[in-house]
């Protein structure tokens, strides 16, 4: 079935039986058998526009969720993505500054190493010489006894003197050698734990320039995964947003329609005002009460006035008030009336439009809108607080609510000015 024919139609059929059935309550009493009997022959047309008007809102909420969904996945995939390629970016720039630093730990362990093995000849040469002067001593005996002794054999004292004078400086050599071993042998042991400690950097860099280079694969192979997956997710969500425009495009010619629909019901509307002010109300079965009562018992989830419609996004009168109340919650009437129209609306769903009759001067008609079920068939007169119907829904409709409407004078006004 095309969708727009069938909503085209069922909007004609709706405005035809509204200009056959008239707005006031003797005519429909006449004509109530008649009506009736087109109101059955409607009914499945106007079920086929309803089924097609809900699965347009549904199909446009539906795109749109995957719409965000897609976008939402896509900017969290590029931020992960920007992450790792600056992660990879500080990985690199780590690699040469951790080069540079294993190059530096190289050279000093080099240089440590040549120290060390000068030191270890160093040390040898000393040691030899010592070694030397203990052979010496230990074959030529004690020197100074030596000198004591050939004095007493007749030496002269001058000899002896001499003689004194070599063994000390000998003494003094032989303890500046000693003093140059020990010294030797102390920076040769900084050396060799200098040695081992550059050696244990040098392997502490060159692990760590080896993980580092892993982890530079890893996150190379992840940034490659992750630019695939957003290149999938960029492909998706331009799918997405194709299928939304789409649907939107399709329910913003429906809301059209719906405009129109609505056009001709306020022209009957402001009609009906002239009639009941002219009549003063008579026949309508209205109260006396100059206010209306609540027709439900919620909060209020949305006022009259301006607002971005939260389906379509266009930003339009909100032209009733929205009372929060859980789906199947029962509408009570806010003042006695005659009900004058019941059907499907596009945008509205399933509404009730009650005529109250007349109200400080002013003809007032009350409407409830996104039912989920009617009670009572059109023509019915009701009284202030009776049950009407059942919250809902239907229509352009984001939750459970109840949208209630308040016109004077053929003209939408803010209902609390009237509660």
């Amino acid at each position: 079935m095309n969708l727009n024919r069938t909503r085209t139609a069922a909007l004609a059929l709706i405005a035809a039986l509204s200009l056959l059935i008239g707005l006031t309550a003797p005519s429909m009493a006449d004509d109530k058998d008649d009506l009736n009997r087109k109101k059955k022959d409607l009914n499945s047309k106007i079920g086929d526009a309803k089924a097609d008007a809900d699965h347009s809102s549904k199909q446009l909420a539906s795109a749109r969720a995957a719409l965000d969904k897609a976008r939402s996945a896509l900017a969290s995939a590029q931020a992960e993505l920007d992450r790792t390629r600056g992660q990879l970016a500080v990985a690199k720039a780590r690699d040469a500054q951790m080069q540079e630093e294993l190059d530096a730990a190289q050279s000093a362990l080099a240089t440590a190493v040549d120290q060390l093995e000068k030191g270890e000849a160093d040390l040898a040469d000393v040691e030899g010489v010592v070694e030397q002067f203990t052979v010496q001593s230990v074959q030529q005996g004690d020197s100074g006894l030596r000198a004591f002794n050939g004095l007493l054999s007749g030496e002269s004292p001058s000899e002896f003197t001499e003689q004194m004078s070599i063994n000390g400086s000998v003494g003094e050599a032989q303890v500046a050698k000693m003093q140059e071993l020990e010294a030797s042998r102390v920076v040769l042991k900084l050396k060799r734990d200098e040695v081992r400690k550059l050696r244990d950097q040098v392997k502490k860099a060159r692990e760590e320039a080896a993980a580092n280079l892993v982890r530079q694969r890893e996150l190379k192979e992840q940034a490659v995964e992750q630019t695939d997956q957003v290149g999938e997710l960029v492909s998706a969500r331009a799918t997405a947003k194709r299928a939304a425009n789409k649907a939107l495009q399709a329910d913003l010619a429906q809301l059209q329609q719906l405009e129109d629909d609505r056009s001709r019901v306020q022209a009957q509307l402001e009609e009906l005002a002239r009639k009941d002010v002219g009549s003063g109300g008579a026949g309508v079965g209205g109260d006396s009460g100059g206010t209306l009562s609540r027709p439900v018992n919620g909060p209020i989830t949305s006022p009259y006035g301006m607002r971005v419609h939260p389906v379509t996004g266009v930003y339009k009168l909100h032209d009733g008030t929205d009372f929060g109340v859980a789906c199947g919650t029962p509408v009570r009437a806010a003042a006695s009336g005659t009900i004058i129209q019941q059907y499907y609306n596009g945008g509205y769903g399933n509404r009730v439009i009650l005529n109250n009759g007349v109200k400080r001067g002013k003809s007032v008609v009350t409407t409830y809108n996104h039912l989920s079920r009617f009670i009572y068939s059109v023509g019915t007169k009701v009284k202030r607080g009776q049950v009407i119907a059942y919250s809902g829904t239907t229509g352009y409709s984001t939750g459970c609510h109840l949208h209630f409407m308040v016109i004077v004078n053929g003209q939408t006004t803010n209902p609390m000015g009237w509660l």
